[in-house]
C-alpha cells in the first residue's frame, strides 16, 4: 500500500460499452490498484460485457459497482459523490498512468497541498501504440518554468485557463490528472456542454482552485472511436459559450473582453474557411492577431506578476 502521507486514494472508472478497450486498461491498472483504498465502477448499463467483465478482472477489496442511466459527467459526478478519500483518480476507459506517475502526482498533491495536480500525457490507440507527434503537454502553462514542478495559487490559475493555456490547455486528459476528495465532491462537473464538461468545470473553478503541475509525463490518452463527432461549428459554438459563460465565475478579469473578441474572430475565420470565402478568413485572422497583439501587451505586467508569484519546489 501507499505511504500514509500521501493520503487515500478513491479511484472512479466510468463506463459504457467499453469492453474492447479494457483488456489492455485493467492489465495496466494492476500494476497499482494496491494504492487504491476503493474502487468505484459506475457503469451506464451497458450491453457488450463491460460491467461483467470488470465484475471478474478487477481485484480490490472495496469494489463498487454502481448502475445508472447513460450521463457523461452524471456518471461522473455519481461516482465522485460516493469516494471518500483523501484523493480521487477518474480511470476512464483505455487511458492509462504508471504507478510512479500516481505515486508522483499524491506525493506532489500533499507536499503543495494542492486541489488539481495536472501532469501531460502521449497519445495513443486503441491497441496501446504510440501516435507519433502527439503529446497533450499544456506546452503554454509549462514554458515559463522550465520543465520544474511549480504551483499556482488561486486566483491566479484563472489567469492561466482564461489568458495563456487556452481553452483546452489545462486539465489535458483527466487520467493525468489527480484531484483533492473534498475540493471535487463540492463541485460537480457541469453537464450540459457535451463531451466538455471537464474544460468548462476548470474554467468555472479556476479562481478558487491551488494548481500543482508536474511536467513528466507517464500516462496515456486513448484515441479511440466516438460514437458521435460534433461538426467543427457546433464544436466551436460549444466552446464559446463555455468560454463566455463559465469563466465569469470568477468575476472580473482584466483582458477577459479582448479574450472573448479574440475568440469570437477565429471563430469567423473557421466560419469563412468553411463557406469557401478565403478573402474575409484573411480579414479575420489579421484582426485575431492584432487582438492577441493588444492582449499580450495588457497582460505583460500580470503575466510577469504570476511567474513571480508561481512557486517551484522539487519532489524527493
Amino acid at each position: 500500500m501507499h505511504a500514509p502521507t500521501h493520503g487515500t486514494l478513491s479511484v472512479v472508472i466510468p463506463t459504457y460499452n467499453c469492453r474492447a478497450l479494457l483488456e489492455r486498461h485493467v492489465a495496466e491498472m494492476a500494476a497499482w490498484l494496491d494504492l487504491a483504498d476503493e474502487v468505484i465502477v459506475v457503469d451506464s448499463r451497458s450491453k457488450d460485457g463491460t460491467r461483467e467483465y470488470l465484475a471478474e478482472q478487477l481485484r480490490h477489496p472495496d469494489l463498487r459497482f454502481i448502475d445508472r442511466d447513460r450521463g457523461l459527467y452524471q456518471s461522473w459526478n455519481e461516482g465522485i459523490a460516493a469516494t471518500k478519500s483523501d484523493w480521487v483518480y477518474v480511470s476512464t476507459a483505455g487511458d492509462t498512468i504508471e504507478r510512479a506517475q500516481l505515486l508522483k502526482l499524491m506525493k506532489a498533491g500533499t507536499e503543495a497541498k494542492a486541489d488539481v495536480i495536472i501532469s501531460p500525457c502521449r497519445f495513443v490507440d486503441e491497441a496501446g501504440q504510440a501516435l507519433p507527434g502527439t503529446t497533450v503537454g499544456n506546452p503554454a502553462v509549462l514554458r515559463g518554468f522550465g520543465g520544474r514542478t511549480f504551483v499556482v495559487e488561486p486566483p491566479d490559475v484563472r489567469d492561466y485557463v482564461a489568458l495563456d493555456a487556452g481553452i483546452q490547455g489545462v486539465l489535458g486528459s483527466c487520467a493525468s490528472d489527480l484531484f483533492r476528495g473534498e475540493f471535487l465532491r463540492a463541485r460537480p462537473f457541469p453537464s450540459n456542454y457535451g463531451t466538455h464538461g471537464d474544460i468548462a468545470w476548470t474554467l468555472r473553478h479556476a479562481h478558487e482552485m491551488r494548481l500543482c503541475v508536474i511536467p513528466e509525463i507517464g500516462s496515456t490518452f486513448c484515441r479511440h472511436e466516438k460514437e458521435r463527432l460534433e461538426e467543427p461549428a457546433e464544436l466551436t459554438e460549444i466552446f464559446d459559450r463555455i468560454y463566455a459563460t463559465e469563466i465569469r465565475a470568477g468575476g472580473p478579469l482584466p483582458g477577459l473582453a479582448l479574450s472573448l473578441a479574440i475568440r469570437r474572430w477565429r471563430s469567423r475565420r473557421k466560419q469563412y474557411a468553411r463557406e469557401g470565402a478565403p478573402f474575409r478568413g484573411r480579414l479575420a485572422s489579421l484582426v485575431g492577431f492584432f487582438l492577441k497583439v493588444l492582449l499580450a501587451i495588457a497582460q505583460a505586467p500580470r503575466k510577469v506578476r504570476r511567474l513571480r508569484a508561481a512557486s517551484t519546489f522539487e519532489l524527493d
